[in-house]
């Protein structure tokens, strides 16, 4: 199994999209600070074809800049990627797409359609779908939903499935089991379902989330998040940017905070983090501390100065010791919450 580097997750190499553009601080700039992983590696692998060496996989999707990676805006479904995940037999935690965002506005409702039936097609594992775009997860849910709940999503999931090359059995068994019956080919004679009235949708193996890294992300995407129907929904506050008054953010299962990593890494405050901490422990929401990053919390400094260091106002000092020293413990404790 390719285990992955990212703590809350199990593998995170399901990346069925390529290409992608920044929308907000999280992803970097437009200061010297922070920038998105993604960006840069796609931006390293980007060289063009040259002689008998093919094109590398970033080319056309990212480009070398003065200032560093940069995406070009081209996105893209890439084919040979898609149903990669129908040949994993372990079940896992996946991170969907770790590179991108299914919700892009480049990416047509077809080629959402495709990746939520290859979801659906997987059962055994546990999809992690993270995106910034918000209002656009909220209304592709409501479009699955809007004809009847669960029998027009499994209607659409079913005509994707098909449209990736599954064929009818294959459709037939997706539909089946998304409205509750067992993943038969063929519905069983007496229409029944299989376990009573439950029907599964939203897909219960998919977990939808959130990045929100300061208060006006917070703000902006609160509300398109609590009206998305999800089987389990999760927050990553990750990096963050600024303090977050979760105040309305009981309905989410879980919350992922961290700081940033990368040569351009921005600090993150302790109390930002503790204020999550103790806004999830007494309401039953998971908290998953992931990482300080590249600061760490620092004693008590008189006199220091250079790019190593970093004084808030309220006399909090933070120092760069990179991501292995700073570790992922938080006023001496590992947070690992997951939702049940």
């Amino acid at each position: 199994m390719g285990e992955s580097k990212i703590e809350w997750t199990d593998r995170s190499d399901w990346n069925p999209i390529r290409g992608c553009t920044r929308v907000s601080p999280g992803c970097g700039g437009p200061g010297p600070h922070g920038g998105c992983y993604a960006e840069a590696m796609a931006a390293r692998f980007s060289d063009p074809a040259i002689g008998d060496k093919s094109a590398q996989w970033g080319h056309g999707y990212a480009e070398r800049t003065s200032k560093g990676g940069r995406w070009t805006g081209k996105v893209e479904l890439i084919e040979d990627r898609l149903t990669l995940p129908l040949r994993w037999k372990r079940p896992a935690k996946v991170f969907a797409s770790s590179t991108s965002d299914f919700f892009h506005e480049r990416l047509s409702d077809a080629d959402i359609d495709q990746l939520f039936a290859v979801m659906a097609m997987a059962p055994h594992l546990t999809f992690q779908v993270l995106t910034k775009r918000a209002d656009r997860m909220r209304s592709y849910m409501a479009r699955l939903t809007a004809g009847g709940a669960t029998r027009w999503a499994a209607d659409i999931l079913a005509d994707a499935a098909h449209d990736i090359g599954i064929d009818e059995d294959g459709c037939c068994a997706v539909a089946n089991w998304i409205n509750g019956f067992s993943r038969w080919a063929h519905m069983p004679d007496d229409g029944n379902p299989l376990d009573g009235s439950v029907q599964r949708w939203p897909l219960p193996n998919v977990w939808l989330g959130v990045s929100v890294e300061d208060q006006p992300r917070a703000d902006e995407r609160r509300e398109d998040f609590r009206a998305t129907p999800a089987a389990v929904k999760f927050v990553s506050y990750e990096p963050a940017l600024g303090p977050v008054d979760w105040t309305g953010w009981d309905f989410v299962n879980q919350i992922i905070s961290g700081g940033e990593s990368g040569p351009r890494a921005r600090p993150s405050h302790p109390d930002w983090h503790r204020a999550t901490r103790d806004f999830c422990t007494p309401r039953d929401i998971a908290y998953f501390f992931k990482q300080w990053g590249e600061w760490a919390p620092a004693p008590e400094i008189i006199e220091a100065s250079g790019p190593s260091f970093h004084r808030y106002d309220d006399g909090t000092w933070l120092q760069r010791v990179g991501k292995k020293a700073a570790d992922r413990l938080l006023d001496g404790v590992q947070h690992d919450g997951v939702p049940a």
